[in-house]
């Protein structure tokens, strides 16, 4: 890799020839980092936008298959500004209750409430867990931009559970380091709407951006990138089954996308179970089940029942996913924390309006 200017990054083109150029510097971003997500839409238009020089020359449209030995430059300024827009000068802070289990001049480590977004974002503008963070500490590291202040690594809104902030711009280098390298160790607990084909077992399947819905991620293309992860069954609450999941990988949407691929749809998560969560919901609110099994019908017979788990989960803002554990090395002392964030309030509920076994 090399560079002409600050805000340029180069390759030498070394794959097969007639090999589309967007699809070559999309794979290649890819390997770093900060561009682990980015979409061939998005490189396209950096192309457009003469942001791609190849052998030093823009890339006329229609002359963009590339030869092998060929000198690809990107423009990286200018995709940062493709994928963020400008960021805020300043985040108001906002007085929102949070649960933190330890705090000192390093480092925060914070429970996030399901519902609430991690940081702004083009397609989030309500309250977020950085303004908060803003309101309750003050003092966070500003090396993830000034629209994230003190975040190293994510939670989707819906997710429930614990994190660790960086309130130096040191801890935030040494954090982000060790998310990078797989140092950290991350331990979730799902609720899903049908027992997995077997007690446990390891998903093992490359994932990568949905090609029809930019939105979502999916295990069926060629180009995924590896994602690893570890199921456990733990309970059944009653036709419910609640799993420990534990993964070697950091993939946008990685515990969801999986469990869809082995069938186990995660309660409330309607983008990556629409159908079965949907048909749940539908039980609930009119008691008809179908197929033969009738499993739902006998753990909730009575329509007060139903009525009481559907408020229930309408009510929850997120889905049935909590990160309950999170495992990494101080960045100052050097030794190694270990967290646990305990299950929502709303899940011990759900669990006592389910038949025991």
């Amino acid at each position: 890799m090399d560079s002409i200017g600050r805000e340029w990054l180069g390759f030498d083109y070394e794959g097969t020839k007639g090999e589309r150029a967007d699809i070559a510097v999309t794979v290649w971003l890819r390997q770093m980092p900060e561009f682990a997500e980015v979409s061939r839409a998005r490189v396209q238009a950096l192309i457009e936008d003469g942001g791609v020089l190849c052998d030093g020359k823009h890339i006329p449209r229609g002359q963009r298959n590339l030869q092998p030995g060929m000198h690809i430059n990107v423009h990286v300024a200018a995709l940062r500004e493709l994928l963020n827009p400008p960021a805020p000068e300043h985040i108001e802070p906002l007085d929102i209750p949070l649960q933190f289990l330890h705090t000192d001049e390093h480092i925060a480590v914070v429970v996030k409430p399901a519902g609430l977004t991690v940081h702004p974002a083009p397609t989030e503008t309500g309250p977020t867990l950085t303004a908060a963070l803003v309101h309750h500490l003050g003092q966070l590291s500003d090396a993830g931009g000034s629209d994230r202040p003190g975040i190293v690594h994510r939670l989707d809104k819906e997710t429930s559970g614990v994190m660790v902030v960086a309130r130096s711009n040191t801890a935030h280098v040494s954090l982000s380091r060790q998310f990078a390298d797989r140092i950290t160790e991350k331990e979730y607990q799902a609720l899903v709407i049908d027992p997995p084909p077997q007690p446990g077992g390891i998903i093992d399947l490359p994932i990568e951006r949905h090609p029809r819905s930019r939105q979502k991620m999916w295990t069926g293309g060629k180009r995924g990138r590896s994602a690893h992860t570890e199921f456990r069954t733990t309970e059944h609450w009653g036709p419910l089954t609640l799993l420990d999941v534990v993964i070697h990988t950091g993939r946008t949407h990685q515990i969801r996308v999986h469990l869809q691929s082995i069938g186990c749809a995660i309660v409330n998560d309607e983008k990556y179970g629409a159908g079965r969560v949907g048909s749940f919901l539908r039980f609930l609110e009119t008691g008809i089940e179908r197929g033969s099994m009738r499993a739902w019908t006998h753990a909730w017979p009575e329509q007060e029942q139903r009525r009481e788990l559907h408020a229930l989960l309408s009510a929850y803002p997120g889905f049935f996913l909590h990160a309950r554990r999170l495992s990494f090395i101080h960045p100052s002392s050097g030794q190694r924390m270990q967290f646990e964030a305990e299950l929502p309030a709303e899940w011990q509920q759900l669990k006592e309006l389910c038949p025991r076994d």
